[in-house]
Order: C-alpha cells, then structure tokens, then sequence
C-alpha cells in the first residue's frame, strides 16, 4: 500500500513538473486568429457587400401614386365638409340657447331640439369616426404597397449586384448611426420606382 501512494505521489510531482516547465518557459508565438480556425470551419472568404439606403431621401424623391394623390384629395374633401357640418351645428346650437335662454320656446319644443341636436352631433361624430378609419386604412394600403415595391427592388438589386445586405439609413429610428455615401443605393431605387410608375 505504502508503494502505491509513493508511485502515486512520484507521478503527480512529474505531471506538475511538466505543467511548470510547458507553461514558464520561454515566450511562444502567439497563435493568429486565422490559424485558430480549422480548414473544416467555415472561413469569411471576401469582404460582406454591404449597402444602405436612406429613407428620407427615398420619401423626398420617390414619386408619389395617383392613388395616394387622389386620396389626399377625397381627404381634403371630407375634411371640409366634416368643417362645413359642424360649423352649421355650432350655429344651431346657438340659436337654440338663445331661444332657451329667452324663454321663447316651449319645454316640449326644447326637448325636440335637444334630440334633433344630438342626433346632428352624433352624425358628424360617425362620420368623423369613418372619414379617420378610412384614412388610416388607405395609409396603411398605400405604406404596404410602397414598402412592398421598395423591398422588391432592393431584392432585385441585391441578387443583380451581389449585396450581402441592403440596410436602411435614416429616419427617426435607423439601425444605423452613420453611413458611407459611397455605398448609397437610394436613387438606384429612386430611379427603379420612377420607372415603374
């Protein structure tokens, strides 16, 4: 037994032994991040392609639809005579609290302006209601379509050009705090989308 834990004893002195000369003895070169990686791993081969294109410009420049410059009209349209309503409920109202007030009107022909009134008043309220849905419902259409349009061409331009990415510049919230000029594609894509109207 006494053997076994002198055997035991000698081995572990040689192993810290080993260990003590392999780790302090003499500077060794330091390995190059390239050599670190197996021939079996996969290796960036050329340099990431990478472009970007500013969104503000592509607002500023980018033609706007005949649809979207039709709804800006029907917009405008409802606007005034949503104003045009009011304005004429506003001026009745009037008139009924002067007459209210001048006591030259019955209780029962003030109850049926209180009704008529109020059934104005939620007309215009519903129709305020559908024209801000409507509205929102066609930017909605009219965004999807142009950021659809948008992310096709720049497919199609990263797959024509071999970009490895096609990131956005610009714009309250962009990925990117700064971008070269040299890797601008936006009037590439503002060209593609005159062309297509």
């Amino acid at each position: 037994m006494k053997n076994l834990s002198l055997i035991l004893n000698i081995v572990l002195l040689v192993a810290v032994a080993y260990l003590f000369i392999d780790k302090f003895s003499g500077p060794k070169k330091a390995k190059t991040v390239m050599e670190g990686i197996s021939s079996d791993s996969t290796a960036i081969e050329k340099p990431l392609r990478i472009v970007h294109v500013n969104i503000d410009t592509l607002h500023e420049k980018a033609p706007p639809t005949k649809l979207s410059k039709n709804n800006l009209k029907k917009t405008a349209d409802t606007e005034a005579s949503l104003r045009s309503k009011q304005s004429a409920f506003e001026k009745e109202y009037k008139e009924y609290m002067t007459k209210a007030q001048s006591g030259t009107i019955t209780p029962n022909e003030s109850q049926k302006y209180e009704e008529s009134l109020g059934k104005k008043q939620q007309a215009i309220a519903n129709q305020e209601e559908k024209a801000s849905q409507e509205l929102k419902e066609q930017t909605n259409n009219f965004d999807e379509k142009f950021v659809g349009d948008i992310k096709h061409f720049a497919d199609s331009l990263q797959q024509a050009n071999g970009y490895d990415y096609v990131l956005i510049h610009g714009g309250i919230v962009s990925p990117m705090l700064t971008a070269n000029e040299k890797h601008d594609i936006t009037q590439m894509l503002v060209d593609l989308l005159n062309a297509k109207k």
